[in-house]
C-alpha cells in the first residue's frame, strides 16, 4: 500500500511537471508571436506623411547634409601632416596600380590562348585585374590609411567609411567584369551570350553604385546628421530606385533563353520585391527591408549554389573524360586508359552535390528562420545524429566515410598504377604474376576502403556475425552463382591458367583475355566485340590457352591444287614460301616446315603445309 501511495505521488508529480511545460511552451510560443508583431508589424509614417513633413521644411535636408560635410566629415580631425602623408602615399599606390596593370597586360599579350574554359578564366582574370588594380590598390591604402590616422577617434568618421565602401565597390565592379563583362581581348566564359551577359553586367553596374550611394547614407555617420522624417523619406525614394533597378535586371533573367530555370523564380522575386516596396511606403518598413533582403537572399544563394553546381559538374565530368591536358595528365598518374572513367570520382561527385546543396539549404533556413531554434536542430541532427529504431544515423560521420572512400578509392588506382608500370617491373615476376598481383591489390584497397568507411561512419562491427549469418544465408537461397564466380575469380588469378592478353578459346568464343575481374573476365573477340564469361564455365569447362607456356605454336595450312600438277613442284614451292617468312620457326629446336598429301579430293590434290611460328598470334596472318 505504501509503495503504490508513493507511486501516486510521484505520478501526480509528473503530470504537474508535464502541465507546467505545456504552459510555458504556450507562453513561448506567444512571446514568439508577440515579438514578431512587435518586431515586423510595427506601424511608421507612410510616405504621404512623410511628403508633408518634408514640405514643412523643404531645405533641411541640403542644410543638414551640407553641415555635416564641412564639419562631421572626419578631415577637420586629421592632423594636417598625417593627411598630406596619406595623400602622398593614395598617389604613389595609383601609380603602383598603373605599373602593375602594364605588367599584367604584357603577360597577357605575351601568351597564347587557347579556346579553353580554363584558358578563357585565366585570361579574362588578368584583363580585369589589368583594368581593376589602381582603382583596387588606390582605394585598400586610402581605407588603411584612414583608418590608421583616425584609429583614436571615438566613432568611426564618415571618410574612413567612404573609402572602405569605395574599395568594396571597385571590387563588386572587378567581379561583375570578370563574370559577365571582361575586358577584350578576353571573352566570357560562362555558358551566356554575350548580349545578355552585358546587359546583365551593364545593370549589375547600376546596382553597385546604388548600393554604395546607400551604404553611405544609411548605414554611415551620415545618417546621424538628418532628421529621422527625412532620413525615412530618402530611405523610401532610395527603396523606389533600387527596386525598379533589381526588376530591370531580372527582366534579362526571364527573357534569357538559355536560363529556364530562373525565369519564373525570377518573376516570383519581381513580384515580392514590389510588394515589400508598397509595404514599405505604407510604414511598415521593417517587415519590407526583412522580406526584401530574405528574398534576394534567397535568389541570390539559388543562383550561386546553381552556378557552384554547375562548376562542379563540369569539373567532374572534365576528370572523368581527360578533356584539358591537367587531366589527361591525371588519368596517366591513376593508370586510367582511354574511355575509362577515374575510379573513385563518382564518390566525390555525390560528396559536393551533398554538401553544395545542404549548404544551400542551410542558408535558407538562416534566412527565414526568424527565431534560430530549426537551425539548431538540423545541426543537431547533422553532427548528432538520430535514432532509426535500434539504429543511429549520423549526417556528418557519413559524410566523412564518403570522403575517405573516395579518396582510398583514388589512391587506390594509383598505387595499381605504380606496381603495374613501375615497381612490379623491378622484379622477376612474369607479366601474369604481376597482373595477378595487381588484381588482387586492388581488391584489398577496396576493401581497406569499406572497412574504413563503416568505421568512419560508425558502423558497429560487433555485428559482423549477425551480417555473416545472414549472408551465408543469402548464399543457400539466392548467391550460389555469384559466390562460385567469386571463388573460381581467385583460382584464377591463383593459379593463372589465364592471363591477361593471353588468346584463348571457351566454348564458342575465341579471343583475347582483356580483363579478369573477381566475378567474370572480359574476352575480346577477333571482330572485336567483348564478350563477359563468367568465372566459373572457365574453370569449369574445356578452356583452350594458345599462349600458357611459351607463345610459340603450330599453324596448319590446307592447300589443293588441280589434277595433273607436279606435286614435287609444289611441295617445293610451299617450303620456299615457309622459309621466306619470316614468323616462321627455322632453327633445329623445333622441327622444320614439313608439306604433307592428305588426299584426293573431289576435284583437287590436297595437301598441308605445317609450320611452327614464333608468335602464335600472328597466326591468321601468315597463313593468309
Amino acid at each position: 500500500q505504501e509503495k503504490k501511495e508513493d507511486i501516486d505521488k510521484l505520478l501526480a508529480k509528473c503530470n504537474l511537471y508535464a502541465t507546467s511545460s505545456d504552459e510555458i511552451s504556450s507562453q513561448i510560443s506567444e512571446a514568439e508571436k508577440s515579438y514578431f508583431k512587435q518586431k515586423y508589424l510595427i506601424k511608421s509614417p507612410d510616405m504621404i506623411q512623410l511628403v508633408f513633413a518634408y514640405m514643412s521644411n523643404p531645405v533641411a535636408i541640403l542644410s543638414d547634409s551640407g553641415h555635416f560635410i564641412f564639419l562631421h566629415s572626419g578631415i577637420q580631425k586629421v592632423d594636417k601632416a598625417n593627411l598630406a602623408l596619406s595623400v602622398v602615399v593614395i598617389v604613389l599606390s595609383v601609380f603602383l596600380g598603373l605599373w602593375l596593370r602594364r605588367k599584367i597586360l604584357l603577360l597577357e599579350s605575351g601568351r597564347e590562348w587557347k579556346e579553353e574554359f580554363s584558358e578563357n578564366l585565366i585570361r579574362a582574370l588578368l584583363t580585369t585585374l589589368s583594368w581593376a588594380a589602381p582603382y583596387l590598390i588606390g582605394s585598400a591604402v586610402a581605407a588603411l590609411c584612414t583608418v590608421l590616422i583616425t584609429e583614436k577617434s571615438s566613432q568611426v568618421p564618415f571618410i574612413t567609411e567612404f573609402f572602405i565602401g569605395l574599395f568594396i565597390f571597385f571590387l563588386s565592379k572587378m567581379v561583375i567584369h570578370l563574370l559577365l563583362a571582361p575586358f577584350p581581348p578576353a571573352k566570357v566564359f560562362i555558358s551566356l551570350t554575350a548580349h545578355v551577359a552585358e546587359s546583365l553586367a551593364r545593370r549589375l553596374n547600376v546596382l553597385a553604385v546604388l548600393g554604395l550611394t546607400g551604404y553611405l547614407a544609411f548605414y554611415t555617420v551620415f545618417s546621424e546628421s538628418i532628421v529621422e522624417s527625412n532620413l525615412l523619406l530618402l530611405r523610401n525614394i532610395f527603396s523606389l530606385f533600387y527596386v525598379l533597378n533589381i526588376v530591370w535586371m531580372l527582366q534579362v533573367i526571364i527573357r534569357a533563353p538559355r536560363l529556364p530555370k530562373l525565369r519564373y523564380l525570377s518573376m516570383l522575386v519581381v513580384v515580392a520585391i514590389i510588394a515589400s516596396l508598397v509595404a514599405e511606403w505604407m510604414g511598415y518598413r521593417n517587415l519590407a527591408f526583412t522580406g526584401r533582403r530574405i528574398i534576394l537572399l534567397t535568389f541570390i544563394a539559388y543562383v550561386l549554389f546553381i552556378g557552384a553546381s554547375k562548376v562542379f559538374r563540369d569539373l567532374f565530368n572534365a576528370i572523368d573524360d581527360g578533356t584539358y591536358p591537367w587531366c589527361q595528365r591525371l588519368h596517366e598518374t591513376l593508370g586510367v586508359g582511354p574511355g575509362e572513367k577515374v575510379p573513385g570520382l563518382v564518390w566525390m561527385r555525390l560528396l559536393a552535390t551533398i554538401i553544395i546543396w545542404g549548404g544551400f539549404a542551410g542558408l535558407i533556413i538562416n534566412s527565414w528562420d526568424y527565431s534560430g531554434g530549426i537551425l539548431e536542430q538540423v545541426k543537431s541532427y547533422v553532427i548528432d545524429g538520430f535514432d532509426v529504431g535500434d539504429f543511429r544515423i549520423v549526417p556528418g560521420r557519413i559524410l566523412w566515410a564518403l570522403l575517405l572512400f573516395g579518396l582510398i578509392i583514388i589512391s587506390s588506382s594509383w598505387i595499381r598504377s605504380q606496381l603495374e608500370h613501375n615497381w612490379l617491373k623491378m622484379t622477376t615476376m612474369g607479366q601474369g604474376a604481376r597482373d595477378a598481383m595487381v588484381t588482387i591489390i586492388g581488391y584489398i584497397m577496396f576493401i581497406v576502403a569499406l572497412l574504413v568507411g563503416l568505421s568512419a561512419a560508425g558502423f558497429d562491427f560487433s555485428n559482423i556475425t549477425i551480417i555473416a549469418g545472414a549472408l551465408s544465408v543469402g548464399i543457400g537461397f539466392g548467391l550460389q552463382n555469384i559466390v562460385n564466380n567469386f571463388v573460381s575469380g581467385l583460382i584464377l588469378l591463383f593459379e593463372r591458367p589465364i592471363r591477361k592478353g593471353d588468346w584463348i578459346v571457351v566454348g564458342g568464343t575465341e579471343g583475347y583475355v582483356k580483363d579478369i575481374h573477381i566475378r567474370s573476365t572480359r574476352i575480346q573477340t577477333f571482330d572485336r566485340s567483348d564478350v563477359i564469361v563468367p568465372n566459373s564455365e572457365l574453370i569449369s569447362n574445356q578452356v583452350t590457352n594458345w599462349v600458357l607456356s611459351n607463345r610459340g605454336g603450330r599453324a596448319i595450312i590446307p592447300i589443293g591444287v588441280a589434277y595433273g600438277t607436279d606435286t614435287e613442284r609444289v611441295r617445293d614451292i610451299l617450303l620456299a614460301i615457309a622459309e621466306e617468312n619470316e614468323n616462321v620457326v627455322k632453327s633445329s629446336s623445333m622441327p622444320k616446315p614439313l608439306v604433307l598429301f592428305r588426299e584426293f579430293g573431289d576435284s583437287s590434290l590436297n595437301f598441308e603445309l605445317r609450320v611452327f611460328l614464333h608468335n602464335i598470334d600472328s597466326r591468321l596472318r601468315v597463313v593468309s
